[in-house]
Formats: structure tokens, sequence, C-alpha cells
């Protein structure tokens, strides 16, 4: 399967303020990210608040300028590519927003958010829009009766529909979608997590989705990027990784997974981080997760750990992983 989307060496940088000082400090939240995605597949990005997943994803479609970096999609260099030519590419990429309440313009209604994309991106007359826009309303399980009502009269649920069918109505080719389901109701996500699945299959899109709950991620997606403070510490098939996890820090994540059976819940080991995420303003030297690892050692101050790729397409950035049968055991 070839890749869709080739990241490399993916760095993202703020200023902001410092103390004490006229000059600006550099928040660097995304640092040497490397990623592929392969046509077709849905990869899965999870990690804690503040590690980057969000603000890679915006720096992959060009929403954030990254600081340095290549972005490679369907062979295309994004990061210097002019913006006339940019904003043709969107066409191909596009995004579903976190919050389905702050992402909707409540002054419009949701045949006018559904259609925007075309008034950029095609030539279809005022009624083609709309036969469009309808359409892929059905698509994403609203009435096409409601094309004229606005926000505020939709749920929680609805609402993120409309931003997926915002988002599809283009036809693109590659979807970021950034935490979807996070801000709807538990009864909810589920439904949303269906339709997405549903859509990929229908209509073969190649998506990355951002998320922080596992038991989704494990159910939708191909393969798992695990982010630590602005670095990609593991990747791997989904099944893979939940069985068993070679980065210290996936260990620990998954292991705050709580498993629906008691007897298995009580037994298993747990693995409890100490301290807290370091800054990114000052992130440690070495592996950025030597702070909080109980396998650290002398190298892992000294010298950042390479995102290694060996035969089995499992990848691990850590001096010291864990082989895979014992954190099979571990989990």
């Amino acid at each position: 399967m070839t890749n869709l989307l080739e990241v490399r060496d993916l760095a993202v940088d703020f200023k902001v303020p410092r103390r004490g000082s006229l000059l600006p400090a550099r928040l660097r939240a995304v640092a040497g990210v490397d990623l592929d995605i392969r046509r077709g597949e849905i990869l899965g990005v999870v990690g804690e608040s503040g590690c980057g997943k969000s603000t890679t994803g915006r720096a992959i479609l060009q929403l954030l300028r990254p600081s340095r970096g290549s972005v490679r999609f369907d062979g295309t260099e994004l990061t210097t590519l002019p913006g006339r030519r940019m904003r043709a590419m969107r066409r191909r990429m596009q995004m579903i927003f976190q919050d389905p309440y702050a992402s909707l313009n409540p002054r419009m209604s949701i045949g006018e958010l559904i259609e925007e994309p075309l008034l950029v991106h095609s030539d279809l007359s005022a009624a083609g829009r709309r036969a469009k826009a309808q359409e892929i309303m059905r698509l994403v399980g609203l009435s096409d009766r409601w094309h004229d009502r606005y926000p505020h009269e939709f749920s929680g649920g609805q609402r993120q529909r409309v931003g997926i069918a915002r988002a599809l109505v283009s036809g693109p080719d590659f979807v970021v979608a950034d935490e979807p389901v996070s801000a709807l109701d538990v009864s909810v996500q589920a439904q949303i997590v269906n339709l997405l699945e549903q859509l990929q299959e229908e209509l073969g899109l190649t998506m990355m989705f951002i998320a922080h709950d596992l038991a989704v991620v494990r159910h939708l997606c191909d393969r798992i990027a695990v982010m630590y403070l602005g670095t990609v510490v593991e990747v791997g098939g989904c099944e893979e990784l939940y069985q068993s996890p070679r980065h210290p820090y996936t260990k620990a994540l998954l292991s705050a997974v709580p498993i629906p059976d008691p007897l298995v819940e009580t037994k298993r080991q747990r693995v409890l981080l100490t301290g807290d995420v370091p800054s990114p303003l000052d992130p440690p030297s070495g592996c950025r997760f030597r702070t909080r690892c109980w396998k650290a050692q002398d190298v892992c101050a000294t010298t950042v750990p390479v995102l290694t790729d060996p035969a089995d397409g499992h990848r691990v950035a850590c001096h010291f992983p864990e082989p895979a049968t014992v954190a099979a055991a571990g989990v």
C-alpha cells in the first residue's frame, strides 16, 4: 500500500512572552515528527493533552506553517507551495474540528455552511451547490429538509454531522479529524464513530484521527501513533500496539485504560508515572520521557532516541524498548 502523506522532521514553534525580558521565548509545540499515512487507512494519533497532536494535524494541512520539516501529499511538497496552488490543494485536504458549537457560524444556515467549500472549490451553480449539499446531508444522516435551518436548532451530535458534511462536500482524499467526539455525550460518540467508519469505507477516505479515548481509537483505526511532548514515540498496527506496547510511555498510557472485567482489572499490573509532563519551553535533554521513565539510564540524558523502522513495521523511539513478549505480559 502506497503512502498518501509523508511527514519528515516536522516542527512548529510559537513565540510566547518571557518573564523579565522584552524578547519572546520559543515554545516548540511539535519537535521533529515523522509520520507516514497510507492510502485508505485511518491513522490514530493519541497522547496526553498538550503533546502536540492537534498542532501536528494543523501543520500538515498548512493551517499553521511549520518552522521546519517536510510534508509531502501525494508527491507534492506542501511547505513550499505558493498560496494559489495551496488553495487549490485544499479541496483534497479537509478538517473536522473538535468543537461542533464553535466551528459553525451561527449566522449561516446549515445549507450555507455545507455549500461554502463549493463556492471556493467548484464552479457549480446555486442549484447545483444546493443539490450537492443535500446529497451529502443525507449521506451523513441529516434530513435534506433541514437545509435552511440554523446551528442553534440542532444538538451537538447533529452539529458534528454538519461539520463532517462540510469537510466531505468537496470530495477530499484526506481528512484530519481533530478529536471529533470529545465534546459530545457518550451516547452520541458511538454514532459519530460508526458514521466515520462507514464514510471511510464508502468514500475510500484516508484519515488522521486525533483522540484521547483509546477505546475509540482501537475500534476505528488501522494504525496508531503515540505522541509525547511534541514527538512521536511509537507507531504500530492497532492490535499489535495494544497487545504489545514497546515504549514505556505507551505501556503506561494503556495501563490507565479500565478493563470491563473485574477479575482481570484487579489482577493486572498498573504503571504509575511519577512527576509531571515537562514544559515544552524547557524540555529535558536526550529522551523527553526520561524524567518520568523507570528504565532511564545515562544514555537517555545525552542521546535523542531515533524512531527506528524494524522489519515488522512496529516503530519505537526508545533506547531500551520492551521486547514484544515482555510487553504483552505486562499489560
